[in-house]
């Protein structure tokens, strides 16, 4: 057996093994469990613990679930957003859980957040490459690396994440 496939969602090398995955975020076993130990690293290790939202939020933009799972649909949304004020807003690393709270509970009154159609590939950095990885200093700069390929793939949306992040701005839900 080999000791990596390819994940059906993100196309990240992934190990080979039979598995539970994430209740929505769908993923091979093997790329579930590289995410877990990432985030094994980032809480247990101050080095690695600043690019956690890069982290979540380019993981769960690569792997959405099913449209009609409103769990799914919600996340990659809220994720999505969370990208956007990261890298296209220049919002802290140390605020991106706050936006991602903010905006869910905006999200819940209004229900902007629809299904949105999957990339059909994401090109460049995936889980892999940052599972891969052991040097602490350069895991914030693959995380980000990672985030802004997530995001990319995701373009042909940015127009609607950017109104729902304007409507979220103007109704005052997020200073």
């Amino acid at each position: 057996m080999d000791d990596y496939i390819k994940c059906f969602s993100c196309g990240a090398r992934s190990l080979n093994f039979e598995g539970d995955g994430h209740a929505y975020m769908l993923a091979a076993a093997g790329c579930y469990e590289m995410f877990n130990e990432v985030l094994e690293k980032e809480y247990s290790d101050f080095r690695y613990a600043r690019a956690h939202h890069y982290t979540v939020d380019a993981y769960a933009v690569q792997h959405p679930g099913e449209p009609t799972n409103s769990k799914a649909v919600n996340s990659v949304g809220i994720h999505l957003i969370s990208l956007y004020f990261l890298l296209k807003r220049g919002l802290p690393l140390e605020k991106a859980a706050l936006v991602k709270m903010e905006f869910a509970a905006f999200n819940k009154s209004r229900k902007m957040v629809e299904p949105l159609t999957k990339p059909d590939a994401f090109e460049g950095l995936t889980i892999y490459d940052v599972w891969n990885n052991d040097d602490p200093a350069k895991h914030v700069e693959l995380c980000q690396t990672w985030a802004e390929d997530a995001w990319e793939a995701w373009s042909a949306h940015h127009e609607v994440v950017s109104f729902w992040a304007n409507e979220f701005i103007k109704e005052g839900k997020f200073h």
